[in-house]
């Protein structure tokens, strides 16, 4: 979201945007992301050649196929942008457009006084799903600020829902903190990781790919439960998020539930492959020879 928002639209026009998106009802922000869409496929070429290298490959479609995909996503990513903008100027709106379903066993889990995590990708929805989420549950989400102007529009957002923000840079003392005190953290966790210390190599859509085991790991540290959560977009504006029951992850199974969680995660993608993050450089470590 905040690539989106910041690396190419730039304060100015950020600031245009939300005024726009002011002025549309939920229903008119798909005419307004087509044609904002139309105009980042066309201009943003370096995100366009990323999105259609990765669809060709992951998804083993030709050159043309991919690029007809690419504009599918790319028209899905700015509508995902716009819908998270008007969540803030109409939270109540954001709400009823989103259905939770799995929401009972991470509820009872928290009644025991137990920590969650709920892991998620770049697919659907992710924002309005969190904002879904933190209806119901005491949820925290670690992102990693940008531009003061972008940082304060995305952390006023999510605060304006009920989320509650943590900065990723020294994020990790705070949340085991939020996990102890029996409450919900969300993390989402699909991109290049690097060879950082806290990640692994898997196998993502047939090609090898870094990824961060925090999510499972800060689970067998805090006796956590560990739920995968995922969101799609459907008819007529909605939103459908599911949550799986939760995970109890052990110190020795921590590389194995984060395979696990890509494994299932691929899934949800091919389910509506066109509401993945294709624009995101997820397998740079394979490309540049890193993993």
């Amino acid at each position: 979201m905040k690539v989106l928002l910041y690396s190419f639209l730039g304060p100015k026009m950020v600031s245009g945007l939300v005024g726009l998106t002011a002025q549309c009802s939920w229903e008119k922000l798909t005419d307004l992301s087509r044609l904002l869409s139309w105009f980042l496929f066309r201009f943003w070429s370096h995100r366009r050649a990323v999105a259609v290298h990765n669809i060709r490959f992951a998804l083993g479609l030709s050159e043309r196929e991919s690029l007809e995909f690419a504009r599918r996503a790319f028209h899905h990513t700015v509508l995902t942008a716009l819908e998270f903008i008007k969540m803030g100027q109409d939270p109540q709106g954001a709400l009823e457009r989103v259905s939770v379903s799995g929401l009972a066993e991470s509820q009872r889990v928290l009644q025991e006084g137990r920590g969650l995590i709920i892991v998620t990708g770049h697919l659907g929805n992710f924002e309005l799903m969190g904002a879904a989420l933190a209806h119901y549950l005491p949820l925290w989400v670690i992102a990693r600020p940008q531009s003061p102007l972008v940082w304060h529009l995305v952390r006023g957002i999510r605060e304006k829902v009920g989320m509650r923000v943590i900065e990723k840079f020294g994020s990790l003392r705070t949340a085991l903190s939020v996990l102890r005190r029996g409450q919900v953290l969300g993390i989402l966790s699909d991109q290049h990781a690097g060879t950082d210390p806290g990640s692994t190599t898997v196998t993502f859509f047939g090609r090898k790919a870094s990824v961060y085991t925090t999510p499972a790991l800060l689970a067998a540290r805090a006796q956590a439960g560990l739920v995968f959560g995922f969101s799609h977009r459907i008819k007529g504006g909605r939103h459908q998020v599911h949550l799986r029951p939760p995970l109890w992850v052990r110190p020795s199974q921590v590389e194995e539930v984060t395979r696990l969680f890509c494994q299932e995660l691929e899934k949800e993608i091919l389910k509506a492959p066109e509401q993945w993050w294709w624009l995101h450089d997820r397998w740079k470590g394979e490309r540049m020879g890193l993993i």
